[in-house]
């Protein structure tokens, strides 16, 4: 049921793992590059990824864990990290509050990650050095959080993606994503100069500039073609048929949260919006 894999591109070594190795939605990376950790898996995977940081800290030395974001597949060891290797963690300003003070998780979530303990984390500075003459730029990526950033290597054309790709063709949206400002923060990113993403959940997608452009595209694309669909009289549910197919089991195991009906309403949502 659990599975792990190791990633290793040049200088960066990574982890990913999940409870459930079906799918891509359920498996989570974490990376170390220079001395530091970005992003720190799930809770209830911590045997392997404590396997992983110790390795990375004999062999490199990790000297700080810096975060994504809150979500518990992301933040979800830092906690156990932090008094493991003595380290400070760092995160995105809107992350401190829910880190520290916990913030609710559907149950659906809990099952497939776990539950995180809170943590007090610092603010991390736009320009951040990840040691071994690394450093990492901070970006605001909001969307699939409102606290989310990435982070981009400079002169190296590394970007640092947590959940802004996944797929170029994503079908589900989660009740809580913002598809407008996913689609800003897309248009955003495609601004700076980078090639490979470090993806996480997918791993390393080279090419990830095309990669993110087709996503940006055909979220525009859908987001056009299903206002018009509306405005010609199609139903919701008719709409979500015939562009995504059926709801399926991730719907309903997370209760409509997690469906290809909320992609579908949130590119409604967008209507005061035009896309070609």
């Amino acid at each position: 049921m659990f599975k792990t894999e190791r990633i290793a591109y040049g200088p960066v070594d990574g982890l990913q793992t999940g409870r459930f190795g079906a799918s891509v939605n359920t498996m989570s990376s974490c990376y170390r590059i220079g001395h530091t950790l970005i992003d720190t898996g799930p809770p209830n995977r911590w045997r392997a990824v404590r396997a992983f940081v110790d390795e990375q800290h004999e062999e490199h030395g990790i000297e700080r864990v810096v975060l994504t974001h809150h979500h518990e597949d992301h933040a979800g060891n830092a906690v156990r990290i932090k008094k493991h290797l003595g380290v400070p963690v760092f995160a995105p300003k809107a992350s401190l509050d829910p880190l520290a003070e916990g913030f609710p998780i559907a149950w659906y979530r809990r099952l497939v990650w776990g539950l995180p303990e809170p943590v007090a984390a610092q603010p991390v500075p736009d320009l951040f050095p990840a040691g071994d003459d690394w450093r990492l730029k901070k970006i605001q990526a909001p969307g699939h959080a409102t606290d989310m950033v990435c982070y981009l290597v400079p002169d190296h054309g590394w970007l640092f993606t947590a959940d802004l790709f996944i797929a170029r063709k994503p079908r589900y949206l989660r009740g809580d994503e913002d598809l407008l400002q996913l689609i800003a923060s897309l248009r955003n990113i495609l601004t700076y100069d980078f090639d490979t993403l470090f993806c996480g959940h997918r791993g390393v997608v080279e090419n990830g500039r095309s990669a993110l452009r087709d996503k940006l595209r055909y979220l525009e694309a859908l987001c056009a073609v299903v206002q018009r669909r509306h405005k010609s009289g199609e139903s919701i549910r008719h709409i979500t048929k015939q562009m995504l197919g059926r709801d399926g089991l991730l719907s309903w195991l997370s209760g409509g949260d997690f469906s290809k009906e909320n992609m579908i309403l949130s590119c409604l949502k967008t209507g005061q919006h035009q896309f070609a």
